[in-house]
């Protein structure tokens, strides 16, 4: 009997010592792995087909001339209508590959026919287990051949750990922002994010991507920015967030540029109840909505009719699922706001529906 004890305590001591191990390891390999990049990075822009010299590719001075721009979080082509997550209180960490391929083969479909001159996609992998390794961004670029393709890094993890009976392991995905024109400057630009250890070790560095495009016949530019603002706290790694992103926006528009910022904010514009489109009871979710003196003058432009996201507890019903507004715009006063539209594509390729603007720049 005193046998038996001895060697029980053992096994147990033994698989106790395996799993802090586990944790540690874990610890040390992301630490000396973590993605660490500098606070501002050049980028490049590339197309695979170029018909035209970039110098003359320019935006015409033309104030009677209109430019769509559309946003979209593709959710790494793994939260269609028949997923659901873990993180967002359900069970899958992985959708099987056969609704991946469907899934970024539909996002695919849908941006070569959106007719869009500016496109910023948020959540895009280039590898990962969640993704089944599937280089979205070459995919992308590849099917928008005449579209000029960036690509700015905010989620570089070599193995994240949870959940840990079924780990989400590599992750590596970011922003990228196509155009059907030639943007001189591109750059991936850090702002604030989590500092908890060691969360911050598995966590996503997020990050600004700043196009400019310069205007034919003028010293200004359009200044076009991707975002995808922090989701998982209370508001105040988002309130620094902005903070951050207004002295961005004003440095901008005071040197005479149009300035336009848009993506996943992870919060609601103002004048939107978060709660406007729940079908059921949600208590977990940021009841908040964005500053609505954010920026004096400048307008928040969103489609007030339509949710742009759905919550991933269950997979997509469109009688029951909570969805909500948080993909839009923010725009310089010195642009028109035409039309701003969610295109109702019910959740089938990506937890978040594509955002449509029309604008024109005013003289």
């Amino acid at each position: 009997m005193k046998k038996f004890m001895k060697l029980l305590l053992f096994i147990l001591i033994a698989l106790v010592a395996l799993a802090v191990l586990y944790v540690l390891g874990n610890i040390v390999f992301a630490a000396l792995t973590r993605f660490n990049p500098d606070h501002e990075l050049p980028l490049k822009a590339e197309k695979k087909y170029s018909s035209q010299k970039e110098i003359d590719n320019k935006l015409p001075n033309d104030s009677t001339k209109t430019y769509k721009i559309l946003i979209w979080n593709i959710g790494y082509g793994g939260l269609g209508a028949e997923a659901d997550f873990f993180y967002d209180g359900g069970k899958m960490v992985v959708s099987p590959k056969e609704w991946v391929l469907r899934y970024n083969e539909g996002i695919q479909d849908f941006l070569k026919n959106c007719d869009a001159d500016f496109i910023l996609l948020q959540e895009v992998d280039t590898a990962g287990r969640r993704s089944h390794y599937i280089n979205q961004k070459e995919k992308i670029a590849s099917a928008l051949p005449e579209y000029y393709s960036a690509f700015a890094v905010n989620y570089d993890v070599r193995f994240v750990p949870v959940p840990y009976t079924n780990p989400m392991g590599r992750v590596l995905g970011g922003l990228q922002s196509l155009s059907r024109y030639y943007p001189t400057e591109c750059k991936r630009i850090q702002l604030p994010n989590k500092e908890d250890f060691p969360d911050k070790l598995f966590y996503l560095q997020r990050c600004l991507l700043l196009q400019r495009f310069p205007i034919a016949e003028s010293n200004k530019d359009l200044i076009v920015i991707n975002t995808h603002f922090e989701a998982y706290d209370k508001g105040e790694i988002k309130k620094k967030q902005m903070d951050f992103t207004r002295k961005i926006l004003l440095d901008e528009y005071n040197k005479g540029n149009f300035v336009v910022l848009g993506g996943d904010w992870n919060i609601c514009p103002p004048g939107i109840d978060p709660y406007k489109f729940a079908k059921e009871p949600e208590s977990d979710y940021l009841n908040a909505n964005a500053d609505e003196n954010y920026i004096l003058g400048w307008k928040y432009a969103y489609d007030p009719s339509k949710g742009t996201n759905r919550k991933n507890k269950t997979p997509f019903d469109p009688q029951k699922s909570f969805t909500t507004v948080i993909d839009y715009f923010f725009v310089s006063p010195n642009i028109d706001v035409l039309n701003v539209n969610t295109i109702d594509l019910g959740f089938r390729f990506s937890d978040h529906q594509p955002v449509l603007l029309e604008m024109k720049l005013k003289n």
